[in-house]
C-alpha cells in the first residue's frame, strides 16, 4: 500500500511539471491529463503571478505590445490557470486586450495586472512619444526623456559633447555592473563654458550636447550594449545622446560642407596633459613623421577628411605647430601628440573612444572630423577659476585650428 501512494504521488507530481512546461512553451495543459484521484493536487495552488516583461515602453501611439502573465506556485514552478484577467490602471495611457495586449493611446505611465485564480501580478508601461522638430532654433535647449539627455544647437561649425560630466542616479535606472562607472569630475561644466567663451569671442555658439545622467547609470561614449547594459530607460537616453549628435554633424555638413567634431573628456593619468585622441594608438603615434605620413594611417584615424584634404602632411597635422596639439602647448598646456611631446611612448594615453569613432569622419564620405580631449584634473577641471581659465583658451584654440585648416569658422 505504501509503495503504490509513493508511485502515485510521484506520478502526479511529473504531471504537473510537464503541465508547468507546456504552458510557458505556449501548449494547452490539456494535452495532459490530470488524475483527479491521486493523493495530491494535480497542479499546486497559485501563489504569485510574474507579468513580463516588467517594465516596458512604447514610443508612438497606436503602438501595442503583448504581456504574458505567468502564474507560479509557492515553489516558483509555472502553473496553469483557469482563467487571466486583465487590466491597466490609467486608459487614457493605455488601453488593454483580454488576451494581454497593451495599445497605448497617450503619454503618461500606467499598470499592467495580470490575474489568474485571484492572485494578481503586476509591471510598468510608459508611453513616450518623442517631440517632432522640424527645425532646432540656435540657443534653444532640447531635452529628452526627463531631461537626461540635452541639445543645443548652435551656428558655428562646431560641435561639442560632454558624455561623463552628469550626476543624475535616477532610481528608475538600474546600476551598471562593469564598465567603468567613475564620471569625469567638472566636464559637464567646463563644455558650458567654451560654449559660453566661443560666444563670447565670436558671438556665435557651438553645437553643445550633454548626457546628465551619472556614468554609474549610463555610459554614452561606450555601444549600447555595454552603455545602458539592458536597462530600458537608459538605452533611451543613450539613443537620444546619440541622436542629438548626429542631427548636430548634419547641421554642421548642411550649412558647412565640413567642420569639427570634440568629445570632452577627464582623465586620471600620472602625467598632467591633456590627451588628444585621434583613435591612434601609441604604436601609431610612436613611429617617425615619414611613416605617420602614410595614407594607411591617416585613413583609420578620426580626421581622416581633414587629413584628406590638408595641405600639410599628416604627421604635422597631428603634431606640427598648427596641429591642436601644437595650438594648446602655444598657449601654455601641455597636451599630447604636439610639437613638444609628439608620441606618448609607452605611458597612458587614451586614443579615443566610440563616439569619436562614429562621429568623427573614420568612415569615408564623412566630412565632420573628430578629437576627444581628455584632460587632468588638476589646473583645468579643479577649479572654477581655472576652468574658466582653460574654457577661453580652449575656445581660442578651436577657432585657430578651424581657421587654419578649414579657412573659415563664424557663420557669413
Amino acid at each position: 500500500m505504501t509503495n503504490r501512494k509513493s508511485s502515485s504521488m510521484t506520478r502526479t507530481t511529473d504531471i504537473c511539471d510537464i503541465k508547468s512546461w507546456l504552458f510557458i512553451l505556449g501548449l494547452p495543459a490539456a494535452l495532459v491529463a490530470c488524475e483527479a484521484s491521486g493523493p495530491v493536487d494535480c497542479c499546486s495552488e497559485i501563489a504569485e503571478v510574474d507579468v513580463l516583461p516588467a517594465r516596458a515602453m512604447v514610443l508612438s501611439l497606436n503602438d501595442s505590445l503583448t504581456f504574458k502573465a505567468i502564474p507560479r506556485d509557492s515553489r516558483g514552478i509555472a502553473q496553469t490557470a483557469n482563467t487571466v484577467g486583465w487590466s491597466s490602471s490609467d486608459l487614457s495611457v493605455a488601453t488593454i486586450t483580454p488576451d494581454g495586449k497593451a495599445i497605448a493611446v497617450g503619454q503618461g505611465k500606467t499598470i499592467i495586472a495580470a490575474s489568474a485564480d485571484g492572485i494578481s501580478g503586476a509591471a510598468w508601461l510608459e508611453v513616450f512619444v518623442p517631440a517632432e522638430i522640424e527645425s532646432y532654433l540656435p540657443g534653444q535647449s532640447y531635452v529628452g526623456r526627463e531631461g537626461y539627455a540635452e541639445y543645443i544647437p548652435g551656428e558655428l561649425p562646431v560641435v561639442i559633447s560632454a558624455p561623463h560630466g552628469g550626476d543624475l542616479k535616477p532610481n528608475e535606472i538600474n546600476d551598471r555592473t562593469y564598465g567603468v562607472t567613475g564620471a569625469d569630475r567638472n566636464t559637464r561644466d567646463l563644455t558650458f563654458r567654451v560654449r559660453d567663451a566661443l560666444i563670447d569671442a565670436t558671438g556665435y555658439a557651438p553645437h553643445v550636447i550633454i548626457s546628465h545622467l551619472h556614468r554609474s547609470k549610463l555610459d554614452p561614449n561606450r555601444e549600447i550594449v555595454e552603455a545602458a547594459q539592458g536597462d530600458l530607460y537608459a538605452e533611451q537616453a543613450w539613443t537620444e545622446f546619440q541622436d542629438f549628435i548626429r542631427i548636430a554633424r548634419e547641421t554642421v555638413a548642411a550649412d558647412y560642407g565640413s567642420g569639427m567634431y570634440f568629445d570632452i573628456h577627464g582623465h586620471g593619468h600620472p602625467i598632467h596633459r591633456i590627451e588628444l585622441g585621434y583613435l591612434l594608438g601609441r604604436s601609431d603615434l610612436n613611429l617617425s613623421d615619414t611613416f605617420l605620413d602614410n595614407a594607411t594611417i591617416r585613413d583609420k584615424s578620426s580626421v581622416r577628411s581633414l587629413g584628406a584634404e590638408s595641405e600639410l602632411s599628416f604627421s604635422r597635422l597631428l603634431r606640427g605647430e598648427t596641429s591642436f596639439g601644437g595650438y594648446l602647448q602655444e598657449a601654455g598646456f601641455r597636451s599630447v601628440p604636439s610639437p613638444s611631446d609628439p608620441s606618448p611612448n609607452e605611458d597612458a594615453y587614451f586614443t579615443g573612444g566610440y563616439n569619436t569613432r562614429r562621429w568623427g569622419s573614420l568612415t569615408g564620405g564623412e566630412v565632420v572630423s573628430g578629437i576627444q580631449l581628455e584632460h587632468q584634473f588638476t589646473g583645468i577641471r579643479d577649479t572654477q577659476a581655472n576652468r574658466q581659465a582653460y574654457a577661453v583658451v580652449l575656445a581660442e584654440v578651436i577657432e585657430l585650428y578651424m581657421e587654419e585648416h578649414f579657412g573659415f569658422f563664424e557663420p557669413n
